[in-house]
């Protein structure tokens, strides 16, 4: 099964790399895609321009400690990226195995908010990752189409031929990019908040010195 976890990556993290790698041991991924988002749904802004991002994601995805790669597709389709158009690409490309798409509780919350949605629970696997700060008893407001496709454990989820959602509670890394600019901004190191090779890719290109 192949692991698929979009985002902005501005920038790229701990607290998005940790609860990946433990992701992955526990329901053996045989990859875990990083997509950066190319241009947001909802009219959120980046503050590094796509490349430097996806430059970011594949810094830390050429690591041999992870199995992650580096996916380009967003920019190559251009666009607005919608997660039902990028699955469909990726099951393409991908036939001989399942996709397993990988989001934070916060992100799964509003799930509902999606560009069909709900072919995306028929289509694709959903890991669902805990965030500080949110409940998984919020999701109980949500329709029956996700309620009922909630696997209670591993195994069912692991072993089922329809497409499941499973929470996964992972170590807690209360970390986001938005405090990580600010450090930045203010001419200080994120120490402990993201690799060292990040600070240094984001220092030589004078990323997240100026934003508003």
């Amino acid at each position: 099964m192949i692991g698929v976890f979009g985002g902005s990556f501005d920038p790229i993290h701990f607290g998005h790399i940790n609860p990946l790698i433990d992701l992955s041991k526990q329901f053996n991924l045989s990859e875990i895609k990083l997509i950066p988002t190319y241009r947001s749904a909802v009219g959120k802004t980046f503050h590094a321009d796509f490349k430097h991002r996806l430059n970011m994601v594949s810094i830390i995805a050429s690591s041999e400690t992870n199995n992650f790669r580096a996916e380009d597709l967003e920019i190559r389709k251009k666009g607005i990226s919608y997660t039902h158009e990028t699955i469909k690409i990726l099951k393409k490309d991908n036939k001989k195995e399942d996709i397993c798409l990988i989001m934070g509780l916060d992100v799964f919350l509003n799930i509902e908010t999606w560009y069909n949605y709900e072919k995306i629970l028929k289509e694709v696997n959903i890991l669902v990752i805990n965030r500080p700060g949110f409940e998984i008893n919020k999701m109980n407001s949500m329709g029956t189409l996700i309620r009922d496709r909630i696997s209670k454990n591993k195994k069912d989820f692991l072993e089922s031929k329809e497409k499941n959602i499973f929470f996964h509670q992972a170590p807690l890394i209360d970390i986001s990019s938005s405090s990580i600019r600010d450090i930045i901004k203010k001419d200080k190191d994120p120490i402990k908040k993201i690799p060292g090779s990040i600070m240094s890719y984001i220092k030589r290109n004078n990323l997240y010195v100026e934003y508003e």
